[in-house]
Formats: structure tokens, C-alpha cells, sequence
């Protein structure tokens, strides 16, 4: 499964791209009462879904082809073709279509695929109407609209690094393009809700991520001596225990860290990022699955490190994530399509630090 939709009177739409011989790819319709029927079929290697206003679907097929489900009619009809590979489809209202080129790539004499050019949005107007919205994204994964926004995954960068993906919003009306996330690994497939949130999923750490644009976090103003960063929104942490309220302590081997939460004014819930350089912790920085299978299909997995957090009151989540370092270029790849496929030499994603993100609020009341 690559992608999910959502369309009309709880129709959802689930792309399952399954291999390439016979073109045997389809995309599922779930109904509300659970009935499941297939709505397209024998296509190769679906990528994003997108519904317009009226419940019809449009299918990236990776190939460079846009395909129209009619809700209606049922009918299926190709009504875009862009450069393959092919990823991410956002529609809007009005019935405008954009797509995102993942770039283009050539054949090297060492039998890999390599890089030559980012890729590129485009943007198909109502009468049929195609042009260039914004260029320049390497590995340009999915789309999602908001308004006037077109927010834009890109998975990683040419020399695909770890951590090097970005979360863009792109202007619909003048194309102008600003970075709103850095240092992503492998963001997929964003998708928005009414309010203007933006949700993506973030591969290998097997996360789903949410960004909130009118609640964003800020630099702390104060961090104790491992935190190299420290991003907080919804209030402070004042370090040491000197000041009333929750108190915070987070052990990750010889770190210490002990501080009391302070909310801000009318708020309740606090959020933190912090990285701490993985020099700091005592972990193994080979990958821990050297071999890929189905169940560890990419490398660039690592140990973490352990973190015991507590509060004195109220409830507390922690989650831990490797920051991957950017060395050299995965590419050319060894034994490429083998279980014992590996980066070039001199290529490294090993950790550089960890992210640690933290989230407390009260205990709610029986």
C-alpha cells in the first residue's frame, strides 16, 4: 500500500502497488458499511491518490500517467501524462490538477540508476492547460493543497543521505517555494485537513508526523549542556527543580536532565524536540540489519539510545529518532538488488545525534 484516499460518504480509497509482471496493480475501494470493491485495475505501481469535490479519483501511476475514476459512471479515462517517475497528485476545487515529477535518472555503465535532474511540479489547468509551477526538488515524493498552499514531500537529496528530506510550500499562484521542514527522513505522501494541518509519514522511523503552520514551535531560550537544540511550543522548561510545578526528568545512560514545566498562558500541553550528538551516548553504529528482506527492506536502521522519563504529575510521551549523517553518495550501490545490497564506499548515514521529542499534559480527569 502507497497511498490512501478519502472520498465521499466514507469511501476509501487504498493503492496497492503489487510488482510489475501482468500490470497487476489496482486500487480498492473501502465503503463505509465495509464493502470492499475494485475500482481500477491491471495498472503497474500506483502512487498518490487524490479526490476532488465531487468524489472522483485521480491515480499517479509511477510510469508518467494520471488516471480519472468517475464516481458516477464508473468510467476510467487517462487524463494527464507527465514525466516518470511519477509520485504525487494534489486537485483542486476547481478541478486544477498537480503533479510532482520525482526527477529524472539515467542508467550508469555500472548497471544503477543515477540522478541527472530534479524534479519539477506541474500544474494542469481545467482547459487542459499544462505548465512548470516549481522546479528544482530532488526525489519529489507527494503532494497535499490547503487554500493557496501546495505543500510538497521531498524524500531525500541527490546523494540520498539520511535526514536530507524536506517539507515545502509552494505559492499555487506565483510558484514561489519556501522550506518549511528540514532534516526529514524520508517523508511520504502528505495529506491536509480543514484547519491546515499537514500530515506526512516519515519512512524508516515508521512515524506518522503532523505540522500545525498556526502553532508552531520556537528555539528555546534556555537548554542545559548536552542539548545542542531544543524547538518547545505550549510553554517552558525552567532546568533545575528551584521553580513550583510538574517536574521533568529524562535519563538516557549518563545524561541527567531535571527541569519543571511552566505553561504557557491558557495552555496545558507542552511539546519539545531536543538533539543530543551521538558521541554523548554509548551505542553501536553499524546498521542493525545488514542484510534486507521483507521485513528490513532499507538499511539505515540503528540502535538508539534508551530514554527513562518520568513527571511528577500528568501524562508523558517520549519518542526517540536518529539524526543521519551526510556522507559522501549512496551511490554506485553494491550487489544492487540483492539482499546484500549496500552504499558506495565512503558513504555513511550513521547517527550524528539523536532527536528526542516529548509531549505532556495533564492527567484528564474520570
Amino acid at each position: 500500500m502507497f497511498c490512501l484516499a478519502a472520498g465521499l460518504d466514507g469511501d476509501v480509497f487504498v493503492g496497492l502497488d503489487l510488482g510489475d509482471a501482468g500490470n497487476p496493480g489496482k486500487v480498492l475501494r473501502i465503503q463505509a458499511d465495509r464493502r470492499e470493491d475494485t475500482v481500477i485495475q491491471s495498472i503497474r505501481r500506483p502512487r498518490q491518490l487524490a479526490c476532488d469535490t465531487n468524489g472522483n479519483l485521480f491515480v499517479a501511476l509511477e510510469e508518467g500517467r494520471i488516471l480519472k475514476w468517475d464516481r458516477k459512471t464508473h468510467a476510467l479515462s487517462e487524463v494527464m501524462r507527465a514525466v516518470a517517475p511519477l509520485s504525487g497528485i494534489a486537485v483542486a476545487n476547481d478541478g486544477t490538477l498537480y503533479v510532482s515529477e520525482y526527477g529524472r535518472f539515467e542508467s550508469a555503465p555500472e548497471g544503477y540508476a543515477r540522478p541527472s535532474e530534479p524534479g519539477r511540479v506541474k500544474v494542469r489547468t481545467p482547459d487542459g492547460v499544462i505548465r512548470d509551477l516549481s522546479v528544482g526538488y530532488w526525489r519529489a515524493r507527494g503532494l497535499t493543497l490547503h487554500r493557496d498552499s501546495l505543500y510538497l514531500c521531498t524524500e531525500a537529496d541527490r546523494e540520498d543521505h539520511g535526514n536530507s528530506g524536506l517539507l515545502v510550500s509552494i505559492d499555487v499562484r506565483t510558484g514561489k517555494q519556501h522550506v518549511i521542514l528540514d532534516a526529514l527522513d524520508y517523508p511520504q505522501f502528505p495529506s491536509s485537513d480543514s484547519t491546515g494541518r499537514v500530515y506526512f509519514t516519515v519512512a524508516r522511523d515508521n512515524r506518522l508526523m503532523a505540522l500545525d503552520p498556526g502553532n508552531p514551535f520556537r528555539e528555546a531560550a534556555k537548554r542545559p549542556g548536552p542539548i545542542t537544540r531544543l524547538l518547545l511550543r505550549g510553554g517552558e522548561i525552567e532546568w533545575g527543580q528551584k521553580r513550583r510545578g510538574p517536574l521533568l526528568e529524562l535519563n538516557a545512560q549518563s545524561i541527567r536532565l531535571t527541569g519543571r514545566l511552566v505553561p504557557g498562558a491558557g495552555r496545558t500541553r507542552i511539546e519539545g524536540w531536543m538533539d543530543i550528538p551521538a558521541q554523548r551516548f554509548e551505542l553501536s553504529t553499524e546498521d542493525l540489519y545488514p542484510r534486507h528482506d521483507g521485513e528490513h527492506p532499507s538499511p539505515g536502521m540503528f540502535e538508539l539510545p534508551k530514554v527513562e522519563a518520568r513527571c511528577t504529575e500528568g501524562l508523558l510521551t517520549v519518542e526517540v529518532f536518529p539524526l543521519r549523517r551526510h556522507e559522501g553518495c549512496r551511490w554506485p550501490m553494491v550487489s544492487p538488488g540483492t539482499d546484500k545490497e549496500s552504499p558506495a564506499s565512503g558513504f555513511s548515514e550513521r547517527p550524528e545525534a539523536f532527536r528526542i521529542y516529548f509531549c505532556w499534559q495533564p492527567r484528564a480527569s474520570k
